[in-house]
C-alpha cells in the first residue's frame, strides 16, 4: 500500500512512496508525477532516492527502502510523518 508524506509549510507538496517488497519495486511520486521507478531490487542493501522539493521553500528529501527495512522519508535530515 502506498504511503503519503506532506512536505513543506507555505509551499506544500505531496510525496507518495509505493514499496512492493515481494516485487522488489519502489515508485516515488511528487505531486502525481513519477520521480523514481526502479525494480529488481536483488541487492540486500537499502536503496536511496534524493530530490530537492520546492522553489520558494526548498527541502532536501531522501526516500529509502530495502528488503529488510521499511520506507523511510527524511526531510532536511529529519524523519517525515506518514499521512494516514
Amino acid at each position: 500500500m502506498p504511503e503519503e508524506f506532506q512536505i513543506g509549510e507555505r509551499e506544500e507538496h505531496l510525496i507518495t512512496v509505493d514499496w512492493k517488497m515481494v516485487a522488489k519495486r519502489m515508485t516515488v511520486e511528487l505531486g502525481g508525477q513519477t520521480m523514481f521507478d526502479k525494480g529488481n531490487f536483488f541487492s540486500p542493501f537499502t536503496r536511496k532516492f534524493h530530490v530537492d522539493v520546492g522553489t520558494s521553500e526548498t527541502h532536501k528529501v531522501e526516500v529509502s527502502a530495502g528488503p529488510f527495512s521499511p520506507i523511510k522519508v527524511l526531510v532536511d535530515g529529519k524523519p517525515a510523518q506518514c499521512m494516514l
